[in-house]
């Protein structure tokens, strides 16, 4: 009883105690909310004291990676067109049996080099461009990658060499295009028109030419060489109304399109399926389509209003019911980050970026406190793989550099896609056009600053100490936004005041659907009246070139496991219980460090110098956080699965090769019966990867199982994918201790909380009240 009663008596008074406390917690939040509620603040206008919109592709002296210039293009243009052997025609003459200019890209310097001029013993490296050639008049026709230079005034040329990647490269693997499809339309569609344009009216109500406003178009839909086991080039045509938005208006009719030719008359098509039947050529369908047992499809072409489902008119109920402005971002005094021509300097960050057109975003030269943390992190690949019962969608394992991944982001627009407080910026490549002068995609990129709205540190300790102390995640975000066919990738690199960096993928867009049958059951969910969402999955490719404490490096992991220890508690000796424990494992080669995740057996991803430790002789690290890991299911080595094998591990480490530069191509779409980049070949060799300089290869992924709240696009929310660099014993203490931007309230008296608090802002204004004005979307042109 005794026992009891004094347990009791202690269990009261820390009910007591917490009443207490809570009470002072509510006392002085409340004090503390009054009392900043009427700090005295001061009007000001939205929006930064700085310009909005910048153009640094046009610098004077670019630096190192910095984008090509418009000058530079021009001049590289003016060159090119000199070389009688290569015989290029402009942008504005290219036919697919000519040789043009396909894309343009930085070619940048050897790391070696870079690192040495940077270093200051070695010379400034010279600025060379990569230019893809389609040489269609060639005999055979190939496609062939040139590295130009120096600039700006190129006086050589060469063909690049690359022991890992494949130059020149088989015609029917490159990339679509335009001039391509420009072809089509002029040799294919008319054929299919006369000798089906009958079945087309009767079945969809409307053809592919001369059909006004009620059109047919078609969603290529690349075939892989590895699917048909030779160098072969062909594209299945999935059929569909030319409405807003088309792959929401997918039909039955599918087109498998032989365009294994430079010379377009001779494309022709190969096989038709129509209502679910197989069909050798057009005039086989011809034939058929009027014998009785042929299985026919009739879909009106619908009719265009503001309510269809697969527009992005507002519809329904308005929300809220009145007019009512959502929240806006501002900037009190002004921009808090400096940019020169493509570098950047925050807070105590200082970094390089560029476009590849065909890569994507691109980091270099990412410091803190003037300490390189990576040498280089950037986009290196988008796959979309589809299942379905559908000929065409079962074969669509897609590879978006096929698009030029680096073109496909432009008119970002200010208040939505990024803060109207937001700085832009422009890219400039050579790449087919109608015109003759290099393409300027405006506003590729955003640069901003905004607060997270969540902490990045806090904590109350008013009962004990007297004191809060707290600060916003206030980050720098640099955005592009990929729209690759009916897909959106909303890309950011965002840098913590902690030191922190992360690396964030979105997407939305609209879906891919596929014509509705009983068939489609195990691949997705009927949407609409005509259309299943197929089963899909996303991976994302980056490669992350991370230097700490300079290019010696090593890779461990913290091993967490558990261990069975005495219970010293129990009065039974050999009584025990469990807890968790961590082991350091070195890893020594390419293979041992390919990591497959096993939820079995978690684990901290450690780079470190070891050279370089905590005054306590910890390691002295940066951990690499992976949080958007996907397994691909696939098989190994079969159908198109060799296009994607860096997907096979949710990281591959590997010892930097400048020839391993890129672990795909703009071919990977065509190519996988014989790939141009082989990514296995990077791990094979299996080299040693301790107090080595090393790259990390960090694929990101998600299935997607589309539904009803896909329409008519995806949003954002639940799609996130994305991996951090995190300093890991790296600093005594988190950096952001420095920053301003944080606040601390103490009480005067812990012990008389009404009688008032100081609140210390570190040098900043107080309170601010903002006075909105209109974002100027006049700053927005589309291109």
């Amino acid at each position: 009883m005794a026992v009891r009663k004094s347990n009791g008596w202690r269990l009261m008074a820390g009910v007591l105690i917490l009443v207490c406390v809570g009470l002072i917690v509510i006392i002085v939040a409340f004090v503390v909310k009054v009392d900043l509620l009427h700090e005295r603040g001061e009007h000001i206008k939205c929006g930064s004291r700085r310009t909005n919109n910048i153009d640094p592709s046009e610098a004077a002296l670019p630096d190192l990676h910095d984008d090509l210039t418009f000058k530079e293009l021009k001049a590289i243009q003016e060159y090119i067109y000199t070389i009688n052997d290569l015989n290029i025609v402009k942008p504005s003459q290219a036919t697919v049996n000519s040789s043009y200019i396909y894309t343009s890209d930085l070619h940048p310097p050897k790391k070696s080099d870079i690192l040495a001029y940077m270093a200051g013993t070695g010379p400034k490296p010279e600025r060379h461009a990569l230019l893809m050639i389609f040489r269609g008049d060639a005999v055979p026709p190939v496609v062939e990658e040139y590295v130009v230079g120096p600039l700006p005034e190129p006086t050589r040329h060469s063909l690049y060499v690359n022991s890992a990647r494949k130059n020149p490269v088989p015609f029917a693997f490159r990339p679509v295009g335009f001039v391509e499809f420009r072809s089509l339309f002029v040799s294919l569609y008319p054929e299919i028109d006369r000798k089906i344009g009958f079945i087309l009216t009767e079945s969809y109500g409307a053809t592919f030419t001369n059909c006004g406003s009620e059109c047919l178009s078609f969603y290529p839909d690349p075939v892989s060489s590895g699917l048909m086991k030779q160098t072969v080039r062909k594209l299945w045509l999935i059929t569909l109304h030319e409405l807003p938005y088309r792959s929401l208006h997918c039909l039955d009719l599918l087109i498998l399109a032989n365009l294994n030719s430079s010379d377009p008359t001779e494309y022709f098509v190969e096989r038709l399926v129509y209502s679910g039947k197989d069909y050798s050529s057009l005039d086989d369908l011809a034939k058929q389509y009027n014998i009785s047992s042929t299985p026919k499809t009739q879909v009106p072409f619908p009719k265009l209003d503001k309510d269809m489902f697969s527009t992005l008119n507002r519809r329904g109920t308005p929300v809220p019911t009145e007019p009512l402005r959502a929240p806006r971002m501002f900037e009190p005094d002004g921009k808090r980050y400096k940019v020169k021509h493509r570098s950047v300097e925050y807070m105590q960050w200082q970094f390089d970026f560029r476009m590849s057109s065909m890569q994507g975003p691109q980091l270099h030269n990412i410091r803190f406190n003037n300490e390189t943390i990576a040498y280089e992190i950037g986009l290196q690949e988008i796959s979309v793989f589809y299942s379905s019962k559908n000929k065409a969608t079962t074969s669509a394992n897609l590879l978006d550099s096929m698009a030029l991944i680096g073109s496909t982001s432009h008119d970002l627009v200010p208040a939505v896609d990024c803060p109207e407080t937001s700085t832009f910026f422009n890219t400039t490549y050579i790449g087919e056009s109608m015109t003759d002068d290099p393409i300027i995609l405006k506003n590729a990129f955003c640069l901003f600053e905004h607060n997270k709205h969540t902490p990045l540190r806090r904590h109350m300790a008013y009962s004990l100490y007297g004191v809060y102390s707290g600060m916003p995640d206030s980050v720098l975000t640099l955005r592009s936004i990929l729209t690759v066919g009916n897909y959106d990738y909303v890309l950011d690199f965002i840098f913590h005041q902690s030191g922190a960096l992360e690396v964030s993928v979105l997407s939305t867009g609209y879906i891919l659907s596929t014509f509705h049958t009983p068939s489609e059951k195990p691949y997705g969910f009927k949407l609409q009246d005509h259309i299943t969402g197929p089963l899909h999955h996303h991976v994302v490719l980056f490669k992350a070139d991370i230097d700490i404490h300079g290019t010696d490096n090593r890779y461990e992991t913290l091993d967490i496991s558990t261990e069975e220890v005495p219970n010293y508690l129990s009065s039974d000796p050999s009584d025990t219980y469990f807890q968790i424990r961590f082991d350091r494992k070195l890893k020594r080669t390419e293979l041992e460090a390919a990591y497959k995740c096993n939820f079995d057996h978690p684990k901290y991803h450690i780079i470190h110098s070891n050279e370089y430790q905590t005054r306590h002789n910890e390691l002295k690290a940066y951990r690499l956080q992976l949080d958007g890991m996907s397994k691909q299911l696939l098989p190994e080595n079969t159908g198109n699965e060799p296009a994607v094998s860096w997907a096979r591990h949710q990281m591959a480490v590997t010892k930097f090769k400048e020839e391993e530069r890129y672990a795909s191509s703009c071919y990977a779409v065509f190519d996988s019966f014989d790939n141009t980049v082989n990514f296995t070949t990077f791990l094979a060799d299996d080299e040693d990867v301790v107090d080595e300089d090393l790259v990390f290869w960090i694929p990101m992924g998600a299935h997607h199982i589309p539904h009803t709240e896909d329409l008519p696009v995806v949003s954002t929310s639940g799609t996130q994918m994305s991996f951090s660099l995190y300093p890991y014993n790296y600093f005594p203490e988190c950096p952001s201790s420095q920053s301003r931007d944080s606040i601390r309230v103490e009480l005067k008296d812990k012990n008389s909380p009404e009688d008032g608090f100081t609140v210390e802002r570190y040098g900043n204004a107080p309170n601010i009240t903002c006075l909105a004005h209109a974002p100027n979307l006049e700053q927005h042109v589309p291109h």
